[in-house]
């Protein structure tokens, strides 16, 4: 039993710090490397528009919560925009040509930029 008792103590510490680590789980929903709660409900190209494809996507549980993904003509994501019902909700989060997030394009909620082409 005295052998037994280490070992045991240690198992429970290696489950306990991998549990921890493994079900980090934000319900933020403005995080987007947490988009599972969302799926794509509707897609948009061309029309000769400001961006080449627009992606609406809408939460599953809280259907009044959407974000819209706009791409560029080069493919590279352009910007997203978070709703909440008709009115926007939460940041506008634009990207570079290269893809890459802009530092400083984080705009308040009463910013009129409304890119959801769908009604």
């Amino acid at each position: 039993m005295r052998f037994h008792l280490p070992t045991i103590t240690a198992c429970l510490i290696i489950c306990c710090s991998c549990g921890n680590t493994a079900s980090r789980h934000s319900n933020d929903p403005y995080e987007l490397t947490d988009t599972t709660a969302y799926g794509l409900t509707s897609s948009q190209e061309g029309n000769g528009g400001v961006y080449f494809r627009t992606e609406l996507y809408t939460h599953r549980k809280d259907t009044s919560l959407t974000y819209v993904k706009v791409f560029n003509y080069g493919g590279k994501l352009a910007a997203i925009q978070f709703y909440k019902g008709e009115k926007k909700h939460g940041p506008t989060i634009t990207y570079d040509e290269k893809g890459g997030r802009q530092l400083g394009t984080y705009y308040r909620n009463d910013t009129a930029v409304d890119m959801r082409p769908f009604k």
